[in-house]
């Protein structure tokens, strides 16, 4: 009950002015201590719970769906976090334990208290976080009519709508995945899900090399290098030695700069996309 008020008086306080989730994480919880109270103080899990008071903080100070939704994720992967140093025999202080097991257990609660916030606004994203447990078809179908009339919309949207759409109509799940493509600011940012849908698109199309060229630059990504699988086309058949040297020498020579993957979008090659 205590952590369900603090969260209570987290959304209430939403109306309050100032960037503080922005600040360091000493501001945020001088500022915003009932924050910080709702949280697991331990040593252990220490970065996710940084991104949940930040995340708290900033749907504090801005209530919309797309800060519910990195809120809410946030708790995902903290209560992960917080689940797995349980078990962990680095974790013997019995105060530490009972502290985590009434975090995890109130995670869920502070979650129904962050949707019921958004209850009454379009909310694409927290529809998104919704479907993903729950895999219902109105919380898909909520999702798509929010993401038609909402002015910003999260890149996990577009890769949501890419990957279920590619199993009814490839060339509308093209539409989305370049809709995801210019969410990213750099080359990093381009999820891995994208990467994937490309190789898999282009196989289709017969069209070789630009699949294996994504499937380089996604080893890149994964691994800092630059090597086509080779392995993978060789498998199915679909390349010979010479193609796949051609698609080589293209990866490489993307790839000659080390800070590809911190460049700007505009450097990713028009023609792959």
């Amino acid at each position: 009950m205590r952590y369900l008020l603090i969260l209570i008086s987290i959304l209430l306080g939403g109306c309050d002015d100032g960037q503080v989730a922005d600040g360091s994480m000493w501001q945020i919880c001088d500022t915003y201590a009932d924050i910080c109270e709702a949280t697991h103080s331990g040593a252990l899990c220490s970065v996710p719970r940084g991104e949940v008071i930040r995340s708290l903080a900033k749907q504090r100070e801005a209530l919309t769906s797309i800060n519910t939704y990195v809120a809410l994720k946030s708790l995902d992967n903290y209560r992960t976090c917080l689940e797995d140093a349980f078990v962990s025999e680095a974790v013997r202080n019995k105060q530490d334990k009972q502290s985590q097991i009434a975090t995890i257990r109130n995670i869920p609660e502070l979650q129904k208290v962050l949707l019921a916030s958004t209850r009454t606004m379009s909310r694409p994203e927290v529809n998104l976080w919704l479907w993903t447990y729950s895999q219902s078809q109105d919380n898909w179908e909520s999702m798509v009519n929010g993401f038609e009339t909402a002015k910003e919309v999260h890149v996990d949207v577009y890769v949501a709508l890419m990957t279920q759409t590619a199993k009814q109509s490839q060339s509308k799940a093209l539409e989305y995945a370049r809709m995801a493509l210019k969410k990213a600011q750099v080359i990093k940012d381009i999820q891995p899900s994208v990467y994937e849908f490309y190789v898999g698109y282009y196989l289709d199309k017969n069209e070789l090399k630009k699949a294996a060229i994504w499937q380089g630059l996604y080893s890149a990504l994964d691994e800092k290098k630059a090597s086509v699988n080779a392995g993978y086309f060789r498998l199915y058949e679909k390349m010979t030695a010479a193609q796949i040297r051609a698609a080589q020498q293209e990866v490489d020579s993307l790839l000659f700069d080390a800070k590809w993957l911190n460049k700007d979008m505009s450097s990713f090659p028009k023609h792959l996309i």
